[in-house]
Order: structure tokens, then sequence, then C-alpha cells
């Protein structure tokens, strides 16, 4: 069963990549053409459906809302693993931020996915396809996205702060390879010791990838609004984060995402964290549901994701699981480390 789903998984990536470089449409519409980035970093936003707008800081607010980088509080280095598909899809995410002087801080990150050994076929000879002329396996090809991220958070009043992040994007594959630059910003506020909101606005301009054949494939804007409300449990020495994001996309996606509006699609994510604080020493307990894509089938939320951290005032570990009714389970690891804390 195993392999059925890999040489499933694998035939419908090269068909995809096949067909995108014969039809000029589909790589002029672009609709997927950045979908790798949405797959997310960060095990406390994914164990959280992905909820994140509102709250992003640290390091991964390069990738979730470069405003979050604004009054970082130290230096933050993290790595997360994870592999996807029952181990076809490897993606690994790394990631820098730094604080910097008057509220300002800086963000760097970096994010690899990878599918190797992937069979391109022919047939034995130039003739038509018989019993003696069969379809083998010719070679074997791979293919790698990338997107390094550099961006900035600034305050714009104790409870307001702006951030921009410019991204780099590379794709290879099946020999052919695909460049593009796009920009994100991004709104922070803070109405409430408790209330949190965020607005993201992804690939502002919209990105244009182009391959070395000269055809482009364009991604459009995402806009992206989130909202996170902390309640405080003194006698648990607890506190319990409920989260809300929804992803509006300036293109017709169709069934892919939940709703259709119009000429847009919009998803969304829900996630909740609990979180006890003993001497100093975090343990974190998260839960969410992100879109279905057989809601038929699956309900509207067939995607539920569950995860746990163990944060120290140096290092943080932190988990996340997402069990896919097809496609397997998902499980992602990272480790952050964390110095230089200013008061």
């Amino acid at each position: 069963m195993v392999t059925m789903k890999r040489t499933l998984l694998l035939a419908l990536l090269l068909a995809g990549i096949f067909s995108s470089q014969s039809y000029a449409s589909w790589l002029t519409d672009g609709k997927y053409a950045g979908e790798f980035l949405s797959i997310g970093v960060d095990p406390q936003a994914l164990g959280m459906g992905g909820a994140y707008i509102a709250l992003a800081d640290g390091a991964s607010a390069t990738y979730w809302n470069p405003a979050g980088l604004a009054r970082q509080k130290a230096h933050e280095a993290a790595f997360m693993h994870a592999e996807q598909f029952e181990g076809i899809v490897g993606y690994d995410y790394l990631g820098y931020g730094r604080p910097g002087h008057d509220g300002i801080g800086l963000g760097f990150g970096l994010i690899r996915l990878g599918v190797d050994d992937i069979p391109v076929t022919a047939l034995e000879n130039s003739g038509p396809l018989s019993a003696d002329n069969r379809v083998i396996v010719d070679h074997m090809t791979s293919d790698t996205e990338l997107a390094l991220f550099a961006g900035f958070g600034k305050p714009i009043t104790d409870k307001l702060s702006y951030g921009a992040a410019a991204k780099v994007l590379g794709k290879w594959v099946a020999g052919n390879s695909a460049y593009g630059i796009g920009f994100d910003l991004g709104l922070r506020y803070l109405p409430t010791k408790h209330l949190y909101l965020g607005a993201m606005l992804q690939d502002a301009v919209t990105t244009a990838l182009i391959w070395d054949t000269g055809q482009k494939e364009l991604i459009a804007p995402t806009m992206k609004l989130g909202g996170a409300y902390q309640f405080e449990i003194p006698a648990l020495i607890a506190r319990l984060t409920i989260a809300a994001d929804v992803d509006l996309r300036f293109t017709d996606r169709g069934e892919a995402d939940q709703f259709q509006l119009g000429a847009m699609t919009a998803d969304t994510h829900f996630g909740l964290e609990y979180f006890i604080n003993v001497d100093g020493t975090g343990v974190a307990l998260r839960g969410g549901a992100e879109p279905s894509r057989e809601q038929e089938d699956e309900g509207f939320f067939g995607n539920y994701t569950f995860g746990a951290g163990l944060l120290f005032k140096y290092f943080h570990v932190d988990y996340a699981f997402l069990a896919h009714p097809e496609l397997g389970d998902t499980h992602r690891v990272a480790l952050a480390v964390l110095w230089g804390h200013s008061s």
C-alpha cells in the first residue's frame, strides 16, 4: 500500500511538472506556483492549525508576519524538519531573528522543499507503444524548491508595529529552473494586554517566477487576517490562547479552497494553546484545524493538528503533528536557541 501511494504521488507530481511546461496558460496563471510556501514553518504555529498571523514573533515572524519582529527581546535561531506524504517530500526551515535599535527587529529565513528519485519514463525504442516496445524508466530526476527571506519589523506606537520582508524564490525540476522575487507586508496591533490582531499582504505586488524557457508563473497576492485572545488562569499558573485566521486569495482556485467569493477564494485556520509556566520552564499543549481538501468525505475541517512544546530561557523544543486522510501523517520537529536577552 505504501509503495502504491508513493508511485501515485510521484506520477501526479510528474504530470503536473510536464503539463505546466507544455501549456503557457497554466504557467501564466500560476495559482499553485507558490504552494510550497503555504506549508508553513514553526511547530508552534503549525500545531495551532496555522492560526498565527496575530501571534507571530521570534525567528519565524519573517515568514508569518514581519511586523512581529518589532521589539524582539533576544537573538533566536531555529531549525525545523518535516517529512510529508510518508517520507516522499522533505521540508526544512532555518530561521534567525535579532533585536536592533529603537525596537527594530531583523529576521532571515530559508525554506527548502525537496522530492528525490522521481522516475522519468520513456519507450524502449522510437516506435509506437506495443508488447515489444514497453515503457521503461529512462532516468531519475528531482524537484527542489527554495525560498530565502529577509525582513524587518518596526514599532509605530507601543501597540502598533509594521514590517516588510523580501523573498527570493528558486525552483529546479526535470532539467529546468525558475527564479522570482516577492515582497510581503505586515501589521500587528495589540489594542489590549490580551488581544492580538494581525494582517499580512503576501506577494504584495504579485510575484513572478520566470522559467529558463521564458515562460512565467504569476503568484497573486493573498491577504491574511488574524486575531488571538489570551486568558490568564492564575490558579493553574497557566494561559489559554485562542486564535483564528483567514486567508483571502486574489485568484479563483475553485474547490481547492474552502470558500469561493467571486474571483477570490478563502481558507480559515483555528488554533488553541494551553501554556503552563513553572519556575521559568514552559510547557505548551496545542491543537488546531486546517481546511480539508476532501470536504465531502472528511468534513469542513478534515485536517486536525496537534502539538507540544518545552520552553526554557535559552532553548525551545517544539513538535507538531498533522494527520492527512489520504497522504499519510506529517511530523514536524524544531529546535530554537535564544541568547542575548534584553530586559
